[in-house]
């Protein structure tokens, strides 16, 4: 089959059509012309390429030996313009096509470097001894090349590789964290002392974080895409703000000097931990932290479901700070690659608040979401693409969604 790439879709992948077959394709450009090997659907198939007939504009030599092999990577052979762009394209088909909301365009696109950008890695090791990270859809391991990763921070691949020659990896797998200061925490490295903490300045918030602890991997946005949050949460000094999946808390402190009261609510219990002493460490007495499921704590913070109830007090363990709830009237959400549930919607949208700003991971449960808030009253009135994960397929969205009609409830 020989076709051209039209473009790329959902997953990384170029769509050839021919015949009335498509055909999806690990590892295309837009616009090439290519020999392709097909499947047999007859109507949605994977394939492979055979041969690049007629390179794209867009197509380079990936810089990565194992490219193609290591799972890590999907758009190492673009340039970094047409791989933005695509990101872009891909958001909005899935908004129109999954979530029936169509939107002109992005408005606006944060990025930075292509190369260099991680500041945590999850190694595996496996039956040779020697760490890397595992194939596409495979739990192989494709070892690292001699130059190291190009994703990570070099502090990383400088430490693996004075590591290599004189280490014998065990099977399985461990941890290396950076916080971009020179400063390196490990788990699980054969000859160095297990990390318990790692510390990060995140636009003068200070934070420490179980080693284990999620954190965003890019050391370059991970400060922009927070300001970006709290940009579109719109703060008031008389808000009261949910911030749901707060995980270690970074966007709540970074709210919180904004707001009257910020409470976040996280199910991981060490992260739970990790929050509340961050709030001690930068001195935030309107902050407290709930460890309970989303749809749990939002109930447990919205006073019985009742849009006028009384005053609800909350008191976080140990540090002993206490904050006092009447309506919570804004909301941030941030949940895992599955998206929030038609339940957790309703529950938010029964509270009713003017503002929930939607972070994601994956524009296909964001668009399925959006299309759910819409059925409950919200409308997306600002979308932006922060390019958190340059090289892969993988990006975050930041997005604010206004109830239609303005101010749900005002506190009195």
């Amino acid at each position: 089959m020989i076709a051209r790439i039209e473009k790329i879709v959902h997953g990384g992948y170029g769509v050839a059509r021919m015949n009335g077959r498509s055909c999806l394709v690990p590892f295309a450009a837009p616009g090439d012309l290519l020999e392709i090997e097909c499947g047999s659907d007859p109507a949605v198939s994977f394939g492979w390429i055979k041969e690049v007939l007629e390179p794209s504009p867009h197509r380079r030599e990936s810089r990565c030996p194992v490219f193609g092999l290591c799972g890590g990577c999907e758009f190492d052979h673009i340039d970094y313009a047409c791989e933005l762009a695509v990101k872009r394209d891909i958001l909005l088909e899935d908004l129109a096509r999954i979530g029936k909301t169509r939107v002109a365009e992005v408005d606006s696109t944060v990025s930075s470097r292509e190369y260099g950008y991680r500041n945590h890695a999850q190694f595996k090791v496996g039956a040779a001894g020697k760490p890397g990270f595992f194939a596409k859809k495979s739990h192989e391991v494709v070892p690292l090349p001699a130059q190291g990763c190009l994703l990570l921070h070099p502090a990383i691949d400088e430490l693996i590789g004075s590591l290599a020659d004189r280490t014998r990896f065990s099977e399985g797998g461990f941890r290396v964290r950076t916080n971009g200061e020179g400063e390196i925490y490990t788990k699980g490295v054969p000859g160095l002392p297990d990390d318990a903490f790692c510390f990060f300045n995140v636009g003068g918030v200070r934070m420490r974080l179980n080693i284990d602890d999620f954190f965003q991997v890019n050391q370059f946005l991970v400060e922009r895409w927070v300001e970006k949050i709290v940009e579109y949460l719109e703060p008031e000094l008389d808000d009261e703000v949910a911030d749901i999946y707060c995980g270690s808390g970074i966007v709540a402190l970074k709210a919180a000097p904004l707001v009257r009261s910020v409470v976040g609510i996280e199910m991981n219990r060490n992260a739970v931990r990790s929050a509340r002493y961050n709030a001690g460490l930068n001195g935030l007495e309107n902050a407290v932290f709930v460890g309970a499921d989303a749809q749990k704590g939002l109930r447990d913070i919205a006073g019985a479901g009742t849009r006028r109830g009384a005053a609800k007090r909350l008191r976080a363990p140990k540090t002993g700070v206490t904050v006092e709830t009447r309506w919570v009237n804004k909301i941030v959400v941030d949940p895992p690659r599955a998206g929030l549930t038609k339940e957790l919607i309703g529950a938010i949208a029964s509270i009713g608040p003017r503002i929930v700003v939607y972070a994601s991971c994956d524009t296909a449960t964001f668009a399925r979401d959006v299309a759910s808030f819409g059925g409950a009253g919200y409308d997306l009135k600002s979308l932006c693409l922060v390019d958190m994960f340059p090289r892969t397929r993988h990006s975050e969205i930041v997005s604010k969604l206004v109830r239609a009609g303005g101010r749900a409830f005002t506190a009195v």
